[in-house]
């Protein structure tokens, strides 16, 4: 049963962080579910992307909980919230009519944090599992 209620939740939080992108917003807050459209011309979309990396990352991590996955490093939440953050934030920028080369500034930045976080969590990775032997 446990598992059952945390794949529900992973479930849920997948389809909070990727309708937006098809135009449609979850709300579970104030009262029962409710669906209201998503413009992303109006809305902040900086604060959707950070709500769509966070929810993805949870997502992810409540399903490689079910596999018996669990993290090796700290570095690892933060590797998977700076790739989901690149990849929202893409996927937001593109729907946007108001698209401007310029607010494409923080990809390199997030690409350089991503490249670093994967070499820690590898370096320490390797460091964990080199004491069992």
């Amino acid at each position: 049963m446990d598992r059952i209620l945390i794949g529900f939740i992973a479930l849920v939080l997948l389809l909070m962080a990727v309708l937006p992108l098809f135009g449609f917003n979850l709300i579970l807050v104030l009262g029962p579910a409710a669906f209201e459209p998503f413009d992303p011309s109006v809305e902040p979309i900086y604060l959707f992307v950070g709500r769509s990396a966070g929810l993805a990352t949870a997502a992810f991590f409540a399903v490689n909980f079910l596999r018996h996955r669990r993290p090796l490093t700290a570095a690892s939440p933060l590797l998977v919230y700076a790739n989901f953050t690149l990849i929202f934030g893409l996927a937001y920028l593109v729907q946007t009519s108001s698209f401007q080369l310029i607010q494409l500034w923080p990809v390199p930045i997030l690409i350089v944090l991503s490249v670093f976080l994967f070499k820690q969590n590898q370096r320490e990775s390797a460091k964990i599992f080199s004491k069992d032997w």
